[in-house]
């Protein structure tokens, strides 16, 4: 079969659903395979993140029109991509669709199975636009209404069982606002040009954007793609989360400071401070992943910052040398990345409950370690993406009882922008907020003695 976007998402899907593998990256490896006359990359990204974001809610649907479970792994992909083709994506003829989807069936599962597609998608199509209701929808209570979220909004149950432990009142709209599309923002690189400057050169390349309340080196994209541009390949602008950027205000980099900063890449932080210290402060950036260094370097020398020294390391190991001596030390922490499904939505399929209670260990760690590397006087400031309290709240609360050099500070301090967000001492922003911002956690603590 000719390799058009159907065939390379397919591909892509059955790689993130058994590897466990993040969508971009999988669709970083397959790209290059599709057929040159059908390169519409924009269409396998909308196919294969449709997919993640309602496979849910598809498979349910699916169950209408089917008596007997489909269980082989690459038809139910194949059904889930036709229905997504037909229900959504209006660029696509709905014929098309199950023809390709007919075809595909032939040749990935068995010809015999493929009158068994044909008759599914096209009963689908004929009844599209009748009202589907799903049962729990209005009052129901426990399980009944956890089925009946994790059917509507695409979620494992055991997700939306904690998304309404941890956050009752705000659980339906966490849920929705990961389903949406995330907006693209851009940092200006000020050591280059500024946010008018950026703005111009962007419209004139095809590029619309627009300001963002508050955020003065920040813009948000409203249409074109940015990466495709001159601006980007000089460097005048990194992609970067309103979050990231409170992040980066909130660390305040200046000129002289040692900084260092944990989990790194792929470098927006440490361009961040970079930028703010217009150049001056000492960064450390540290990351163990090889690939993920490498990207980084290279994001560097794009961006034309130079006062920023890669190093390759585990940060849960100790540097002897380093003890006493930073000014600031950022730890981005790995974790369960609940606050950015919108964005990595094979992370409702891929992460397991089991894993929520192994991250605490590692960050605990982390944190244990590099705490050692802030001066007297100096801050430590632990971040994750994740919503996940016993990897944020938790870690801090048991990191202080072990380490009383240690104050926990107003993260947000009288920064008035930021008032929605003060939770307790710390920042914490929900999926659906007023930025728009993704799911972010900040504490921020300094070292007294």
């Amino acid at each position: 079969m000719s390799k058009d976007f159907r065939e390379i998402s397919l591909k892509i899907l059955a790689d993130v659903f058994s590897t466990r593998r993040w969508a971009k990256e999988s669709i970083d490896a397959n790209i290059k395979d599709i057929d040159e006359e059908h390169r519409d990359i924009k269409k396998v990204y909308e196919l294969v993140y449709g997919v993640l974001r309602n496979k849910n809610y598809i498979d349910f649907y699916l169950s209408l029109y089917i008596k007997k479970p489909a269980n082989d792994p690459v038809l139910q992909n194949i059904l889930r991509m036709g229905f997504y083709q037909i229900m959504y994506m209006d660029s696509i003829p709905p014929y098309a669709a199950i023809d390709v989807s007919v075809e595909m069936t032939k040749h990935h599962v068995h010809h015999k199975t493929s009158g068994f597609v044909n008759a599914v998608l096209r009963s689908i199509l004929r009844e599209k636009g009748r009202g589907i209701r799903i049962k729990g929808e209005g009052k129901a209570e426990g399980k009944e209404r956890t089925e009946y979220l994790s059917i509507k909004y695409s979620y494992e149950k055991w997700m939306v069982e904690f998304f309404l432990k941890n956050y009752k009142e705000d659980a339906e709209k966490i849920m929705a606002a990961g389903n949406e599309k995330p907006p693209v923002f851009l940092r200006v690189n000020t050591l280059k040009t500024d946010t008018d400057g950026l703005k111009r050169d962007l419209k004139a390349q095809g590029v619309e954007t627009q300001n963002v309340k508050g955020f003065k080196n920040a813009l948000l994209i409203v249409s074109g793609d940015p990466i495709k541009t001159p601006s980007f390949e000089s460097g005048l602008f990194y992609v970067q989360d309103l979050a990231s950027q409170v992040l980066g205000e909130l660390v305040a980099a200046q000129k002289e400071e040692a900084i260092v900063d944990i989990g790194s890449a792929p470098g927006g932080k440490a361009a961040f401070f970079a930028m703010d210290s217009k150049g001056k402060a000492g960064i450390v950036a540290v990351e163990r992943n090889e690939v993920r260094l490498k990207m980084m370097e290279r994001n560097f020398v794009r961006l034309g910052i130079t006062n920023v020294e890669v190093m390759k390391h585990d940060a849960t190991v100790d540097i002897e040398a380093f003890h006493d001596r930073a000014d600031k030390v950022i730890v981005d922490a790995p974790c369960s990345a609940l606050g950015v499904i919108r964005r990595h939505p094979e992370k409702k399929w891929c992460l397991t409950e089991a894993e929520l209670k192994e991250f605490p260990k590692l960050q605990s760690a982390i944190l244990n370690t590099v705490s050692k590397w802030v001066k007297k006087g100096g801050e430590l400031f632990y971040s994750t993406c994740t919503l996940n309290p016993a990897e944020n709240e938790t870690v801090i609360e048991k990191f202080l009882e072990k380490n009383d050099g240690f104050k926990l500070s107003d993260t947000v301090g009288d920064n008035a922008k930021l008032k929605a967000y003060k939770h307790g001492k710390y920042f914490r922003s929900l999926p659906g907020n007023k930025d728009n911002m993704d799911g972010f956690f900040i504490a921020r603590l300094k070292r007294s003695k």
